[in-house]
């Protein structure tokens, strides 16, 4: 995924999104729709770490995240469906409300969104 611009000039703390990647992967694993995919995730720590680093990446334009989030969700294309995405986005529209400011909030909403539509393009296309 290319990097893009900071999506506005407010510099989320990282301490705020960490708490805002777990807290939303702790609503992710029980969702009985979305916890299968999130199962085969042993080290949670690792993965809360990369996790906050892609969205400290995305929302700066730079930053530590060098994985592929592309290849990793096409590799499980079998076990991804459209109708997941829209839960997932469902659940960080309220996971974002809940933990941060409303900018923030509308920020991480309005890019997630648009992540999700690149991967589902590269995913079911």
């Amino acid at each position: 995924m290319t990097q893009s611009a900071p999506l506005h000039p407010v510099q989320m703390r990282h301490p705020d999104l960490t708490r805002l990647v777990e807290y939303f992967y702790g609503q992710a694993r029980q969702d009985p729709m979305l916890a299968p995919v999130f199962a085969r995730i042993t080290d949670w720590p690792h993965h809360f770490r990369a996790l906050t680093a892609f969205w400290a990446t995305q929302l700066r334009g730079r930053g530590l995240y060098r994985g592929a989030p592309i290849a990793v969700h096409h590799a499980m294309k079998d076990q991804l469906n459209p109708a997941m995405f829209d839960r997932w986005l469902a659940l960080w529209d309220a996971s974002t409300a809940q933990v941060m400011e409303p900018q923030d909030a509308a920020a991480l909403q309005a890019h997630a969104r648009r992540i999700a539509a690149v991967m589902q393009k590269a995913i079911f296309e």
